[in-house]
């Protein structure tokens, strides 16, 4: 090679580098370890080309190992989307259901049972997503959830014979809709508030359905819970507004699982070490609610209290439920837990409860409370009084005993689908009556749970309330239509995961009265023994946010 092809590459050498520098030149500058620059330009000096080159080739490695971090960054962000995607078929850890739950996210129901985990422990990539979906939830400093519920109701019932008493036949087929929205927020650790809006009747204590009807009115979305919450220590816990009953378990017997009450929820857990009675913790609970408060200083002849049993004269008292008792937790292994209880309602002024079932109670008893002038009375009637449509109960009060046991059994699975085991049995008797058909009871068995796509549950109940043995306007009006109380019933429901949170339910109830008027001293009741079976069946899908 002679000395002018030497210049020519050399000066193409130049050229090149010169290009390369005025390209680069913005990413160097804004790299962190810039090397310092020199300013030399003699076209002469070949040492100097080589050098920059030599430069330049570092610095080219330096951004070549920082676009491999961004790589690196960029596919770790790929695997927790696709772990976020796979996470929405996933099943989540769940404790066992209690008898006839419908599911409401993030609801602070107290607790009845000892949980009970089958499901594997979330990883930290799955706890961090769980984490940071409760703060996409949020709204400002609330948590946000709540469920949708679509519903074909059919009521049918054949109309009495000969020489029985006239009572028409039933075809009622309707579309209902429920909304339910929650809001919680912690305002500090150990004090919390919760509230829950609702769609249904207002003159309905029953249902928070909504009829497809009323042309096209908009519907009521009122405050169905409220309340705060303070722990002062772990194992105590207090409430205050609008609560939920202290022994709540959805299992359709003591109470509707639409029944909120206005006052106050106490619970105290004492736990126990392991021990050879395999006993977890006592749970102490106690609750105090106002029913009414009549606001009536004197009595006076003829006010609606008087019908209540009332005595003229006297002062008008509130209707006030006081509810105590306590639970045994027992967890023999990681399948097998027990729990059984014992619990005690007393109302004081219960016949106000019958009376705001009238026109003129509810007026004076429901109407001032919430400003608005109601529809009609209360519904749910069905305990004996002493005159036919009367306010004054058969029983001379209401003191309601109750003793419950459940066994949970974490069950097997069948492929990736979960079937734990569920038994449970109450009975009930009112304490403040020796006059016949005071007792109740229900038992009830379901295999299955539902958590993601997929999962089947299936549920049976059998229940027999007497006409005196618990008040039926605070009883569960779906194992008891028309009539909350008086009744035996036979309840079977299936269940099936469409997709995770959204679930179809299909409820069947058969229903027979027991009694009729006239039976006992003093006892009629607004269904008769005559009244031909009556055939319930519910079709729903359930959507929960």
């Amino acid at each position: 090679m002679n000395l002018s092809s030497i210049r020519e590459s050399l000066l193409s050498v130049r050229l090149f580098a010169t290009a390369c520098i005025l390209l680069l030149t913005p990413i160097v500058l804004r790299s962190q370890d810039v090397v310092p620059v020199t300013t030399r330009t003699s076209s002469n000096d070949e040492s100097f080309v080589v050098e920059r080159v030599r430069q330049l080739e570092a610095e080219l490695e330096k951004q070549n190992s920082k676009l491999e971090q961004l790589q690196r960054t960029i596919n770790q962000q790929q695997l927790a989307i696709q772990a976020l995607l796979e996470k929405v078929d996933k099943p989540a850890t769940t404790t066992l259901d209690a008898p006839a739950t419908e599911a409401i996210a993030d609801k602070k129901t107290p607790a009845t049972a000892a949980p009970i985990s089958t499901e594997p422990q979330a990883s930290p990539l799955e706890q961090r997503l769980a984490k940071l979906e409760g703060q996409v939830l949020k709204i400002g400093p609330f948590r946000l959830s709540g469920d949708f519920r679509l519903r074909f109701d059919g009521i049918f019932r054949t109309a009495s014979k000969a020489p029985d008493p006239p009572l028409e036949h039933v075809q009622q087929a309707r579309a209902r809709y429920r909304l339910r929205l929650n809001l919680d927020t912690d305002l500090y650790p150990n004090l919390s508030f919760h509230a829950q809006l609702a769609t249904g009747p207002l003159n309905n204590q029953l249902s928070s359905n909504q009829d497809f009807t009323s042309m096209t009115v908009r519907h009521p979305f009122a405050i169905s819970e409220a309340w705060m919450e303070y722990r002062p220590t772990k194992s105590v816990t207090l409430q205050g507004g609008r609560v939920q009953s202290i022994f709540a378990d959805n299992s359709r017997f003591i109470f509707d699982d639409d029944i909120r009450f206005n006052g106050f929820n106490e619970k105290y857990i004492w736990s126990f070490q392991k021990n050879g009675v395999h006993v977890s913790n006592v749970d102490f609970r106690a609750g105090q609610y106002i029913l009414s408060t009549p606001n009536v200083a004197i009595i006076a002849p003829g006010s609606p209290l008087t019908r209540a049993g009332e005595v003229v004269g006297s002062t008008g008292r509130s209707a006030m439920l006081f509810h105590q008792g306590l639970l045994v937790n027992q967890t023999f292994n990681e399948k097998w837990s027990d729990q059984i209880g014992g619990d005690l309602q007393i109302y004081q002024h219960a016949n106000q409860i019958q009376l705001a079932s009238t026109n003129d109670g509810v007026a004076l008893l429901v109407q001032p409370g919430i400003g608005i002038a109601l529809s009609g009375p209360l519904p749910g009637i069905g305990n004996a009084t002493t005159t036919p449509g009367g306010v004054v109960y058969t029983a001379s009060g209401f003191q309601v005993a109750r003793l419950t046991y459940r066994l949970n059994y974490s069950g097997w699975k069948a492929g990736n689908h979960a079937f734990p085991l569920l038994f449970n049995v109450q009975l009930a008797r009112n304490v403040a009556t020796g006059v016949n058909e005071r007792d109740a009871m229900l038992t009830a068995l379901q295999i299955g749970r539902i958590t993601k796509r997929g999962d089947t549950s299936f549920l049976y109940v059998f229940t027999i309330k007497g006409a005196n043995s618990i008040i039926s306007q605070l009883t569960d009006d779906d194992l008891g239509t028309g009539t909350g109380v008086n009744i035996r019933t036979n309840h079977f429901r299936f269940e099936y995961g469409i997709a995770r949170k959204v679930t179809l339910q299909s409820l069947f109830f058969i229903q027979n009265s027991i009694r009729s008027s006239g039976q006992f001293p003093s006892f009629f009741v607004p269904l008769g023994a005559f009244t031909p079976r009556t055939y319930r069946i519910q079709q729903q899908i359930q959507f929960t946010f």
